[in-house]
């Protein structure tokens, strides 16, 4: 819930929505709690941070797309330590990260809201003194909604079917600042013998210098984003290969002493035999490449559409942008002119680049429009911003920025693929050119153990 303190946020570097000001303004006016009887840990803020915050807050705890939580707040000397930035992370709304606007509460898996009263009463607690209490006062309610831990097997989709990771870890030399290698990740012998149905799948990057992982069939890999857990019916066919092929990019401040090992691995969730598959998951990247960021420029804005052209069912939305990205938002309109707003968020946030999934696949008609809109701060007053002097253009470079609308979607019509029957031509082969694209159109970097030119390649 809470990263490092190097990366949160200031107050007042992105614009603070009518709702933000309005809940800051409730925060403090907040009834204060008596002298003589403050909240205390026990009674009053573990439970709250075990509802809220442990997912991520917990000893030992899970790296989330190469993140990890800098300490544990079910432990009152820990949360003690924190307090202050804890208040200041709830207060400026950094924490809990999740970006997408209050509007859209209810809509989307895994949110991550907190309620009014629970902050307020996070915030008395941290106020009045951080008061330890009673350990017996302690009462769970980590089985109410939005709780979470990690499963024991140390992986969020539970046991993989298949496992798979770099031949052998790959060095982020010093002198790197930005690199983007693809590599191949074996399978190993005889566990993955015959085409499979994804129903679920997960990232584990090495560190938080890996800006992202781009993959055929793992989906993408960005800071702060979880696994993929596709609906029942739902799938991505993975077809027998030895490999696995990943684009790998790596972000870091070059200097002596700051080369890092990356051994990032991935694990796979099939469909056992006789599920059916409705629906064969595809995506689109949906970008808008052609535009120029001014130097300084504080707000500027990017557009783009995209027509629908048969009924659809638009699983999760993955806005993606740089250090620039300020806000986005998806919006919809339908064959009659009626518009809706899919997606809001007003405070994107490089570090937690969330996939929003729907509750329910949402159902867009053919005719339909996507109107998509990206908004950038290239000013100083972004903390962030690289180099707020320089224009900035579309490109690969963490440094360089990105506008793109990534969905997950699939046609209506129901496929009725039984698993472990034949898979229908057109499927199968779809699933092999993705594949083969990945490798044909990229830079194969090898990691056997007699090749040593990816230590000096650029």
């Amino acid at each position: 819930m809470f990263g490092n303190q190097d990366n949160f946020k200031s107050a007042g570097i992105f614009s603070i929505t009518w709702y933000q000001s309005a809940l800051t303004a409730l925060i403090f006016c907040s009834p204060t709690f008596a002298q003589d009887n403050p909240p205390s840990f026990y009674a009053d803020a573990l439970p709250l941070f075990e509802k809220n915050c442990a997912a991520c807050h917990q000893p030992d705890g899970p790296k989330v797309g190469g993140i990890t939580a800098p300490m544990s707040l079910l432990d009152y000397s820990q949360a003690r330590a924190w307090g202050p930035m804890i208040r200041n992370a709830l207060t400026t709304g950094y924490m809990p990260p999740w970006g997408a606007h209050e509007r859209h509460r209810g809509e989307f898996k895994d949110e991550r809201y907190i309620d009014i009263k629970e902050k307020n009463l996070l915030i008395a607690w941290i106020d009045s003194g951080m008061v330890e209490g009673n350990p017996e006062d302690f009462k769970s309610i980590a089985s109410t909604e939005g709780a979470a831990q990690l499963p024991s097997s140390g992986w969020w989709i539970g046991d993989p079917d298949l496992l798979v990771q770099f031949e052998r870890p790959l060095k982020v030399a010093d002198d790197v600042e930005d690199w983007q290698p693809t590599i191949q990740m074996p399978i190993p012998d005889g566990a993955h013998t015959e085409p499979k149905w994804i129903s679920k799948a997960e990232l584990n990057p090495g560190g938080p210098w890996v800006h992202h992982i781009v993959s055929s069939h793992m989906g993408v890999g960005v800071p702060g984003r979880g696994p993929f857990t596709y609906p029942e019916g739902w799938g991505v066919l993975m077809p027998e290969d030895p490999f696995i092929t990943v684009n790998m990019h790596y972000h870091k401040t070059p200097g002596e002493g700051t080369s890092v090992e990356d051994m990032t691995s991935a694990g796979f969730v099939f469909y056992d035999e006789g599920e059916v598959i409705d629906h064969v998951v595809e995506t689109n990247l949906l970008p808008n490449r052609g535009w120029t960021i001014p130097a300084g420029d504080p707000n500027f804005k990017v557009t783009n559409t995209h027509s629908i052209d048969e009924d659809i069912f638009l699983l999760s939305m993955g806005p993606h942008m740089h250090y620039r990205g300020k806000a986005m938002r998806y919006e919809v309109e339908y064959p009659d002119g009626e518009v809706e707003t899919l997606l809001w968020v007003p405070d994107y946030d490089f570090n937690w680049q969330f996939l929003y999934e729907y509750k329910e696949p949402k159902f867009l008609p053919a005719g339909s429009v996507l109107h998509l809109s990206w908004w950038f701060d290239n000013s100083n007053n972004n903390r962030f911003n690289p180099d707020p002097t320089a224009d900035v253009v579309y490109g690969p470079a963490t440094t360089d920025e990105m506008a793109n609308a990534r969905i997950y979607f699939a046609p209506t019509t129901k496929r009725g693929i039984v698993v472990g029957d034949t898979i229908p031509k057109d499927v199968l082969a779809t699933a092999r050119k993705a594949e083969q694209n990945r490798r044909e159109n990229t830079a194969l970097l090898t990691l056997a153990e007699d090749d040593l030119t990816w230590l000096s390649e650029d």
